[in-house]
C-alpha cells in the first residue's frame, strides 16, 4: 500500500509537471493610464485573468502581458428614481510584447450596463465580458500561436541566455528563461535536460550553503538554529545525506523538549529523501520529478518579474494609442 501510494503520488507530480510545461503564460495588467477606482480595476484584471487561464495560458510571464485600454462609448442619465446611468463602452485587448515593446495581437469588443451610479454600471459592464466567448477564445488561440512562433524563432538566444546566467551562478534566473519555452518547439528536450540540470545545481548550491552554516553553528554549540539550516536542504541535492547525518549528530546532542520541536519536521524531512531515495532507483521518473521541481522554482521568478512589469509597459502603450 505505502509502495502503491508513492507511485500515484509521483504520477501526480508528474502530471503537474506535464502541465507546467504545455502552459505558454501572459501576464494580465491593468494599466494606472486607466484611473480606475480600486474596486473597477480589481474586476477588470480578474476578467483578464479569466481570459488567460480559461484559455490555457499561465498567468505569470516576463515576456508578455495582456492589458486593456477602455473607451467611453456612450453614459446616459436616465431619470428614474433613483437616478440610473447606463454606459456603452469599448473594451480593447492588448497582447503585448515586452521585450521588443510590440503588440503581436488586438481584439475590440463593446459592453453596456446600468446601475445607480457611474462606477457601478462599469462595474457591472466588465463582468459582462466573457472569456467563453467564441471571438474571445478565438483571440486567445491567436495569441498563442504568435507567442508559440515567437519563442521557436528565440529559442536558441533563449538557450544561450539561460546557460550564460548558469555559468554566473543565477540559476534561478536561468530557470525561468528555459521555463517560458514551450514544448511545441524542436529543441524541447535540450530545453528539459538543461533545466534539470541547473536545477541540481542550484539545490547542491543552496545545499552546501545550508550545510555550511549549520556547521558553523554547530561549532558556536547553537544545534537549534543548525538544524534549521540542515531541513533547509532539499532532499533531491547530491549532500542531502550529509545534511541528513549532520541532523543525527544534532539529533543526540540537543535537550529532549528541543527535540520534540522538531520531531515533526525531520520526519516530513526524512519522508522527502525516502520518496527522493526511490526515485533515484527509476530514471524516468527521477527526471519527471527533476523538470517539475525545475517548473516549480522558475514560476517564482516569472511571478516576481510579471508584477513589475507594468511601469514597463503602460507609458509605451498609451503613448502608441493616444
Amino acid at each position: 500500500m505505502k509502495y502503491f501510494s508513492y507511485i500515484a503520488l509521483l504520477m501526480l507530480l508528474f502530471s503537474e509537471c506535464v502541465m507546467a510545461q504545455s502552459q505558454i503564460s501572459i501576464t494580465p495588467i491593468v494599466p494606472d493610464e486607466l484611473e480606475l477606482n480600486s474596486s473597477l480595476s480589481k474586476t477588470l484584471k480578474q476578467r483578464l485573468l479569466q481570459m488567460a487561464t480559461v484559455n490555457g495560458f499561465g498567468s505569470s510571464s516576463g515576456d508578455f502581458i495582456l492589458t486593456a485600454n477602455i473607451i467611453p462609448l456612450e453614459k446616459e442619465v436616465i431619470p428614474t428614481v433613483p437616478t440610473t446611468v447606463k454606459v456603452n463602452l469599448e473594451v480593447s485587448v492588448y497582447a503585448v510584447g515586452v521585450a521588443e515593446q510590440i503588440i503581436i495581437d488586438e481584439y475590440s469588443f463593446e459592453v453596456g450596463a446600468m446601475a445607480k451610479n457611474e462606477a457601478m454600471a462599469m462595474g457591472s459592464a466588465f463582468r459582462k465580458i466573457n472569456p467563453r466567448k467564441p471571438e474571445i477564445k478565438a483571440f486567445m488561440a491567436s495569441v498563442r500561436e504568435k507567442i508559440e512562433k515567437y519563442y521557436i524563432d528565440r529559442t536558441p538566444v533563449l538557450i544561450a541566455k539561460a546557460q550564460q546566467l548558469a555559468d554566473s551562478g543565477e540559476f534561478d534566473q536561468a530557470l525561468a528563461v528555459l521555463s517560458t519555452i514551450p514544448e511545441s518547439v524542436s529543441e524541447y528536450m535540450t530545453v528539459s535536460e538543461m533545466m534539470r540540470t541547473v536545477h541540481q545545481q542550484m539545490i547542491d548550491k543552496y545545499a552546501l550553503m545550508s550545510i555550511q552554516e549549520a556547521k558553523n553553528n554547530m561549532i558556536l554549540k547553537k544545534y537549534p538554529e543548525a538544524l534549521d539550516c540542515l531541513l533547509y536542504v532539499d532532499p533531491m541535492s547530491n549532500h542531502a545525506k550529509e545534511a541528513k547525518a549532520m541532523v543525527n549528530q544534532i539529533q543526540q546532542t540537543i535537550e529532549a523538549n528541543d527535540r520534540a520541536a522538531y520531531e515533526a519536521r525531520i520526519k516530513a524531512q526524512e519522508q522527502k529523501m525516502e520518496m527522493a531515495q526511490r526515485a533515484q532507483d527509476n530514471e524516468v521518473m527521477l527526471k519527471k520529478m527533476q523538470l517539475e521541481a525545475s517548473y516549480t522554482a522558475a514560476e517564482k521568478v516569472n511571478k516576481e518579474s510579471s508584477e513589475s512589469l507594468s511601469d514597463k509597459v503602460s507609458s509605451w502603450l498609451f503613448g502608441k494609442l493616444k
